[in-house]
């Protein structure tokens, strides 16, 4: 059961912050591309974050850091619990969200791959995006897309999430 207590990683502040980066995209503004990638990846960080504090770890646990493929990393190596038939459900690693395909059209468009993109050669988040004289990044519209994937995700595991090394605090 999770706590009523606030959360200081707010999955509907995302969630708003996603539907942000579409509205951003959809301006065809000259600096749309930009801004809409920045905006999307921000709520992917606060929705990872939100994933974590979700799982059990406090505040301090959480790093203060926009490293997201560190941030995918800490959610990956928590479990969930997935529904195996109507009456039994069995945890499963988290890690899986790294292979949800984000867009069918592209290939390895996957939240793992995207989450990780200055591997592939992407801009650093989020400097290289905002500051950066050259922007190198997937499709702004796949990154919008990303955002969505991850805060869905987010929002149907986040009641069962749990760390190992942070087992969730259960009141009888």
């Amino acid at each position: 059961m999770s706590c009523n207590k606030s959360k200081e990683f707010n999955i509907e502040f995302a969630t708003r912050m996603s539907e942000a980066s579409f509205l951003i995209l959809e301006s065809n503004r000259p600096e749309a591309e930009r801004a809409a990638i920045y905006t999307a990846l921000l709520a992917c960080e606060i929705a990872l974050k939100s994933a974590l504090e979700s799982a059990g770890l406090t505040l301090a646990e959480i790093p203060k850091t926009h490293n997201l493929a560190k941030l995918l990393t800490m959610v990956s190596s928590c479990t969930v619990l997935i529904s195996t038939n109507a009456e039994t459900t069995r945890p499963m690693p988290a890690s899986r969200l790294r292979g949800i395909i984000v867009d069918p059209n592209y290939g390895d468009a996957t939240l793992g791959n995207l989450l990780q993109g200055e591997k592939y050669g992407a801009s650093v988040f989020p400097n290289e995006i905002r500051y950066g004289s050259i922007l190198r990044h997937f499709p702004a519209l796949l990154m919008c897309k990303l955002s969505s994937k991850v805060i869905q995700w987010v929002n149907e595991n986040e009641e069962t999430i749990n760390c190992s090394s942070n087992p969730r605090q259960t009141n009888s």
